[in-house]
């Protein structure tokens, strides 16, 4: 039994022993100069976005970051309310999602109505937190301000959302 256990520590030394053989610069009798040379890396911090999280949980990170990013100061009415001691009920706002209709001539020329206005690259609502325009769909996140929650959609020409149901309902 004690013989079994020699073996494997004279081996794992051998083992040990050739490891650090091999990293050990080969030094010849040319003035002891070293023939190992050192290979430059293209090294850039640029190139590790993050040392903890894989790619597309550092990509998810980041779009949470961009699109959370929304908060606004109270209303005056909402002060009001709180100081009578009444509970504030807010707006809840447009609770349908309905895209028109599509013109698409390029990406960065496009118009579509959404909610019966007219959207255009340069004039996008507030509730809007990323646009995709495509010929026949786009894609949205659509942030509502009643529940502080984040709806990516996908819609066609004369489709409808409705933010209560989360239900896709025709024209």
């Amino acid at each position: 039994m004690v013989m079994k256990y020699k073996i494997k520590i004279i081996y794992a030394t051998l083992i040990l022993l050739l490891g650090v053989l091999s990293i050990v610069p080969d030094v010849s009798a040319q003035g002891g100069r070293s023939n190992t040379h050192s290979t430059k890396t293209n090294f850039s911090i640029d190139n590790i976005p993050s040392l903890f999280f894989t790619y597309w949980q550092h990509k998810a990170i980041l779009e949470a970051q961009n699109s959370r990013g929304v908060v606004r100061p109270p209303t005056q009415a909402e002060l009001d309310a709180l100081d009578r001691g009444d509970e504030f009920e807010p707006d809840p706002g447009p609770r349908d999602i309905t895209l028109g209709g599509i013109v698409y001539a390029h990406d960065d020329d496009w118009v579509i109505w959404i909610n019966g206005q007219r959207v255009t690259p340069d004039a996008v609502p507030k509730e809007v937190l990323d646009l995709k325009v495509f010929k026949n769909y786009i894609e949205i996140k659509w942030l509502d301000d009643f529940t502080n929650q984040i709806f990516p959609l996908r819609l066609r020409a004369h489709q409808r959302f409705n933010l209560d149901a989360r239900m896709f309902l025709p024209g």
